[in-house]
This record gives C-alpha cells, sequence and structure tokens, in this order.
C-alpha cells in the first residue's frame, strides 16, 4: 500500500506530450520527470494498492490539479482508474472538517504541528488511519514536494514513512533558495 502525493501524478503526467499540467509541474527538469513517471508506470504495472481516504479529499486534489484534458486524460488520473478498476484501492476513513472555505483532514493536536501545509495533513491522516485500519503505515511517496523532505524526520518520529523520487541535492537546493 501507498499514498502518492500529487505532484508525483502531476510530473508523471507531464512527460506525455498532450499533457495540460507540463507548465505547471515541477521538476521542470525532463530527467528528473522521467524517474516520476517510471515509478509510477511500475507501480500502475504491479499489484501494489493506492491509498485513498474515504471523503474523497485525495480524489478531489488529484482531479483539481490534472483536470479534463481533451486530448489524452492526464497519465496519473488513467493510473488511478487503472487501479480502481482493479480493485487495488484501500479507503480509509478519516475527520474532516470545513475551515475557512477548506475542507481538510483533521490531526490530534500533537500532529497539526508536524503538518504545516493543511492540505498536506489528509496524507498524514491516511497514514495513521491505515496503520490502526490495517497495522501497515504505507509510505507517502512524493517528487518535487520539499515540505515533506523537511519534514520527514518529524514525521518518522510519529511511525510515518516515505519514499522521495528525486536526489537529495535537488530537495536541498529547493530549500536553500535561490
Amino acid at each position: 500500500m501507498v499514498l502518492i502525493d500529487t505532484n508525483v501524478m502531476m510530473a508523471a503526467s507531464a512527460v506525455r506530450e498532450l499533457s495540460n499540467v507540463a507548465t505547471r509541474a515541477m521538476p521542470r527538469e525532463v530527467e528528473l520527470r522521467e524517474l516520476v513517471f517510471e515509478w509510477l508506470a511500475a507501480f500502475d504495472l504491479s499489484d501494489n494498492r493506492l491509498v485513498l481516504d474515504d471523503a474523497g479529499l485525495i480524489q478531489d486534489e488529484y482531479d483539481r490539479n490534472l483536470p479534463y484534458n481533451w486530448q489524452e486524460q492526464e497519465y496519473g488520473l488513467q493510473v488511478l482508474q487503472s487501479k480502481l478498476d482493479r480493485t487495488q484501492v484501500e479507503f480509509v476513513p478519516i475527520d474532516t472538517l470545513e475551515a475557512n472555505g477548506e475542507h481538510i483532514a483533521v490531526l490530534e493536536p500533537q500532529h497539526e504541528p508536524l503538518v504545516t501545509d493543511r492540505e498536506d495533513r489528509k496524507w498524514v491522516a491516511c497514514a495513521l488511519a491505515a496503520d490502526a485500519l490495517h497495522g501497515v503505515v504505507p509510505p507517502i511517496v512524493y517528487g518535487a514536494e520539499s515540505d515533506w523532505y523537511a519534514a520527514e524526520a518529524q514525521l518518522k518520529a510519529i511511525g510515518l514513512c516515505f519514499v522521495r523520487l528525486l536526489p537529495d541535492d535537488w530537495y536541498q537546493a529547493k530549500l536553500a533558495g535561490p
């Protein structure tokens, strides 16, 4: 079981010639996008399960960031559909709330400071829910997301795990700034 951050879906989609997300996807480097694409393609062909929340927050984020493309469905959404069609999706229950016009996942108060981006709370909530439900913590797979890289040590301390798809020096350069 794995949780796949939206940036992975976008970067893998951006490799395709007809993608509408190529200008927004990170990383910009084609060879790094291809690394992400290769990981997602291997995941698609595997029997590994994708974890989604029962409230639909992850799928909503995928849909928002990979909008309808009349030329060709974005590759990330093709993988999602493939996993759904093959019943290789595990839906886990999470608590949510409406706050300032956002629908966000609820975390334990001690975990909230570890996740500075409220949109990222759903990934943590799903990982913890999968652990409670199945006794297995699915890794959060990410590409061009320096927030995860920066928070990894603290989140590992509460039992989470990660799969980074880009070289460490890419994240370090991004965190160092211009």
